[in-house]
């Protein structure tokens, strides 16, 4: 696909293309990553090899099969034997890997050569992890009822019998093999991470060619630097957006955006005198809107200073 000479293209859609296919991305990304000196990914072996490929040491057990297109945390199996191996083999597994010890798992997204945000894989409480069972497995059955069913799907008693079923399917707390939503596991924003694992990203979403994308690694338990995926379409939320948002306005305009932060004041009224009557509790729920977006971007160690600013900005510095 061209575009006119003029007109910048920000991944562009050959690039995409190109990533859909997971197994060539990956085998892109390991031709310019790993070295003889250091790995950064773990060398995918196709289904009609990888059986082979364990007997002559190539790869261990276990490992990891996967769909060469796949989304969503889905398309794996988990194979610590030939038993699983084969089963997975039989079930659709394209390409299987060698299986990362994981310590942290993060998602860093890069734009144009730098991190602008970035989340680390933390465990759900118990609550949450049942929450996030029962809604991921209800749409899966609405979905699959939607396909081969002619009449309507009765979402309220479906809920009701996976709400019976969540406790089992959770025992045991989260997944620690597959980090995925319905396994016990969320995004959690984080302010510091490896500046290791940040210089790979970045070349990892370089030598797909695209401009930006949400790169899914991690650091193993010997701390080293592991790419899995890059998606060039993640999933955006509140804080995220905003990121992406900024990224490419800076881009359009050629200058960045410049956030106007209200100054500290000095007399500390209980409102500002321009105020509207009755207009008090409108005000502050934007205050709090905007101050929940500052804590969306700090650590513990800001929490201090947003603190203190968020006096200023919803009570005008009255305690």
């Amino acid at each position: 696909m061209t575009f006119p000479k003029k007109v910048k293209v920000l991944n562009h859609p050959n690039a995409i293309r190109k990533n859909r296919d997971k197994f060539g991305a990956i085998n892109i990304m390991a031709a310019t990553l790993n070295t003889a000196k250091n790995k950064h990914i773990a060398v995918p072996v196709t289904a009609d090899n990888i059986k082979q490929s364990l007997i002559n040491g190539d790869i261990s057990y276990p490992v990891i099969g996967r769909e060469k297109y796949h989304q969503g945390g889905k398309g794996f199996w988990n194979c610590p034997t030939v038993a699983q191996l084969d089963e997975a083999i039989n079930n659709g597994a394209h390409h299987f890997q060698t299986i990362i010890a994981v310590k942290d798992e993060y998602r860093l997204h890069v734009f144009d050569g730098k991190v602008i945000h970035a989340v680390k894989k933390v465990k759900r409480s118990d609550k949450e992890f049942k929450a996030a069972w029962i809604e991921d497995e209800l749409n899966r059955q609405k979905t699959l009822w939607e396909k081969n069913n002619a009449g309507a799907f009765n979402e309220e008693q479906a809920a009701e019998m996976l709400r019976r079923q969540a406790n089992d399917a959770v025992a045991g707390g989260p997944n620690t093999l597959l980090r995925s939503n319905k396994m016990g596991w969320k995004f959690s924003i984080v302010k510091k991470y490896p500046d290791s694992m940040v210089k790979v990203a970045i070349k990892a979403v370089k030598a797909l060619g695209l401009d930006f994308g949400a790169v899914d690694c991690c650091i193993d338990v010997k701390d080293n630097v592991w790419i899995f995926e890059v998606n060039s379409g993640p999933g955006l939320e509140a804080t995220s957006l905003e990121k992406y948002l900024a990224a490419f306005e800076e881009v359009i305009t050629g200058k960045p955006e410049v956030k106007k932060v209200p100054a500290a004041k000095t007399a500390s009224p209980a409102k500002p005198a321009a105020q509207a009557p009755g207009s008090e509790k409108e005000f502050m729920k934007m205050q709090l809107g905007r101050l929940q977006e500052m804590l969306d971007d700090v650590d513990d160690t800001e929490l201090p200073t947003v603190k203190k600013l968020g006096m200023e900005l919803i009570f005008g510095g009255q305690k």
